[in-house]
């Protein structure tokens, strides 16, 4: 099994910082942390598992990387969008998963 390295763009920082100051101000900030820290932690599981995820094949995916991929967190509201680079798997975008259609 090939383990890799996880680097998040800056594109997918600025929809964590989105996301972080939404939660904020709907959640506790110790909600909005924990809520954060599942997401990361989802985030980097890509360093074991990121061969599960075969090249996506949707427009909507495509157009952040011609050879993206896409993982679903574990509460189906947000969609990864990576792809792989030699030894490493680049975050691209984090996209509310009701804008990921066909």
């Amino acid at each position: 099994m090939k383990i890799y390295n996880v680097e998040i763009a800056e594109s997918a920082l600025a929809d964590i910082d989105s996301l972080a100051e939404f939660l904020v101000s709907n959640l506790s900030i110790d909600g909005a942390k924990r809520y954060l820290k599942a997401m990361l932690q989802e985030i980097n599981s890509l360093s074991i598992f990121a061969d599960l995820y075969k090249p996506s094949t949707y427009a909507v995916i495509l157009r952040y990387h011609p050879k993206a991929r896409r993982m679903v967190s574990h509460n189906k509201k947000w969609v990864y969008i990576f792809h792989v680079e030699n030894d490493t798997v680049v975050i691209d975008r984090i996209r509310p998963s009701k804008l990921i259609t066909q």
